[in-house]
């Protein structure tokens, strides 16, 4: 009999320390992973210890609906919560207290419904105010700053102080987290500018060059991670620790070290003084908003010009026998950074720019979830329509289809496009129209009747999200996520049709031994499996093949023609 393997549950598992932590302990954990996009837009490969559930924690009943899942398969050991929101403005954003405070409070509430060994909270260094000269912040240190995202971590931190009576928490307070490809905001920032082509740019260093913060890489924290739940017994019930160096990282030796492995020598910065900087960031930002194009250089930055944020980790290193290892400081793994910079200028490119342009509130979110809540109501208006007498020569076959039959195929074909929506991955359309084309054509269906059926759902479905209020201005969306979906079913089957009429009659009959969907049944947990998202419901797997299994439902849809 297979080991059980302990279980952690991880929410914002596709953020950048979720999706580095996911991809590294998968061998020896099983994860749940809460996340709000699919595994396969994330990019963390197919694993069989990795349960993805996509869901927002702000949202309380699905949220709830995914903790009964986890513990109806067998509950979670730990809970890692990554899940938070953060963005460079400083301006208050309703997003800091529903998903940083009333989403921690909807994770730390279901979790007591898994019996949990601890939970692990990631809070941030950011939330505590930059300590007096000389002095440095420990893990006794409040979270006392006082902007929208560290009021909120401060908010998050008291709860789980409260929650920690009911099963043990540690809260771990990050330095700034980078890996071998940048992926920290205002590390890119610099190392775009310093290594630039701009001969200005790459020479400016603000203030006297002293502005300094502590790094640490994302290898480190993991093993922070795993350290806290490999010695959970005999920890305390509730602690702070602080994931850092015990030092600092100023620009200028940053600048130094950067500009030497980039150019291969040494660079003198010019040093600007703060009053320059802060018109340059004015200035930065306002042509930002002019021309559309969001900068991350704010002018709240300038206040931090030659301040030093020290550490004293010490305590932490202590309690838990962890500690940074050497060769992942900052100023040593500069040179990976900097090779990564030359070597795969593209990729670099594009991991550090896509942490820019996140989405609090993704409109993909919003179109599922109104399409799960209109899903009854939709399917019964689209089977009135097809029932309508002028109706008649549209759907000839499909009004004589079992009628409870007919709604439990438009459910299907109704929720397929909903979860490419929510997983903005059309990728199950095609095998599915191709299995299911050959399942109509043997029953006698028109290439032109399927069409009609799917040009009929992605319209009926249109039609009532844009009557929706949070979707006004968004028809190009709403057109792009379900009438090229529609589209693309439609087409697929026609291409199909189209193969099998050019085949042989004994070739297609002999075509009767492909596994199909046969019941009402079967169709009925298909559905469910749409609905959840769970790991097996849409499996990425090399090669065509998309295997439903769930349920006791084995369902294979792949090309039926080779």
């Amino acid at each position: 009999m297979k080991k059980r393997l302990p279980t952690i549950v991880v929410t914002g598992a596709s953020g950048f320390i979720g999706r580095h932590f996911v991809i590294a302990v998968s061998e020896k954990f099983r994860l749940f992973c809460i996340a709000r996009r699919s595994q396969k837009e994330v990019g963390i490969p197919y694993h069989e210890n990795i349960d993805w559930l996509q869901v927002d924690i702000t949202n309380r009943k699905n949220l709830a609906n995914v903790f009964e899942y986890i513990k109806n398969q067998g509950g979670a050991d730990y809970v890692l919560h990554l899940a938070g929101y953060y963005d460079f403005t400083l301006k208050e954003n309703p997003a800091y207290e529903q998903i940083n405070v009333t989403g921690t409070r909807y994770v730390l509430e279901m979790s007591k419904l898994l019996g949990i060994k601890r939970f692990v909270f990631s809070s941030s260094l950011a939330a505590c105010k930059f300590p007096p000269f000389g002095q440095a912040l420990t893990e006794q240190s409040p979270a006392d700053a006082d902007f929208p995202y560290a009021r909120s971590k401060r908010k998050a931190e008291r709860m789980i102080k409260k929650y920690s009576d009911a099963f043990p928490c540690s809260i771990v307070r990050l330095a700034a987290v980078y890996s071998d490809w940048g992926e920290y905001p205002m590390l890119y920032m610099l190392l775009k500018h310093w290594l630039s082509k701009n001969k200005i740019m790459s020479r400016i260093v603000t203030g006297h060059g002293e502005s300094a913060v502590p790094y640490i890489h994302i290898k480190d924290v993991i093993k922070l991670f795993l350290r806290i739940i490999k010695i959970s017994d005999i920890l305390p019930r509730l602690a702070v620790y602080i994931a850092s160096p015990q030092e600092s990282v100023s620009h200028n030796e940053l600048f130094r070290t950067a500009t030497r492995y980039y150019h291969g020598y040494n660079l003198k910065p010019f040093l600007m003084p703060k009053l320059f900087v802060r018109l340059g960031l004015i200035t930065m930002s306002f042509m930002g908003r002019l021309n559309g194009k969001k900068t991350l250089e704010q002018p709240w930055m300038a206040e931090y010009i030659d301040k030093k944020l020290n550490i004293d980790a010490s305590a932490t290193y202590n309690a838990l026998g962890w500690k940074p290892v050497p060769r992942y400081h900052i100023l040593r793994r500069l040179l990976f950074l900097t090779e990564k910079m030359t070597s795969h200028p593209n990729d670099w490119t594009f991991r550090n720019e896509a942490l820019l342009q996140r989405v609090v509130y993704r409109k993909s979110i919003t179109i599922y979830d109104i399409l799960t809540e209109l899903r009854e109501p939709l399917v019964k208006k689209i089977i009135e329509e097809i029932m309508k007498p002028e109706n008649q020569h549209r759907f000839p076959n499909y009004r004589k289809t079992y009628r409870e039959m007919l709604k439990w195929y438009i459910t299907l074909n109704y929720q397929l496009v909903s979860a490419t929506v929510r997983n903005r991955d059309r990728a199950i359309i095609p095998a599915y129209a191709q299995e299911m084309a050959y399942k109509r054509y043997i029953e006698g269906f028109t290439a032109k009747e399927v069409r009609e059926l799917w040009l009929l759902i992605g319209k009926t479905m249109k039609e009532s999200l844009l009557t929706r209020p949070e979707l006004r201005g968004s028809k190009q969306r709403v057109d792009d996520y379900i009438i090229l979906t529609s589209q693309l079913a439609a087409d697929e089957f026609e291409d199909t049709f189209e193969i099998l009429e050019d085949h042989p009659a004994e070739q297609v009959d002999a075509m009767k031994d492909f596994e199909q969907l046969t019941s009402i049944e079967n169709l009925k947990k298909i559905v469910r499996q749409l609905e959840n998202g769970f790991r097996h419901s849409m499996s990425d797997r090399s090669g065509t093949d998309v295997i439903f299994k769930e349920y006791g439902v084995l369902i294979k849809l792949t090309h039926p023609i080779d």
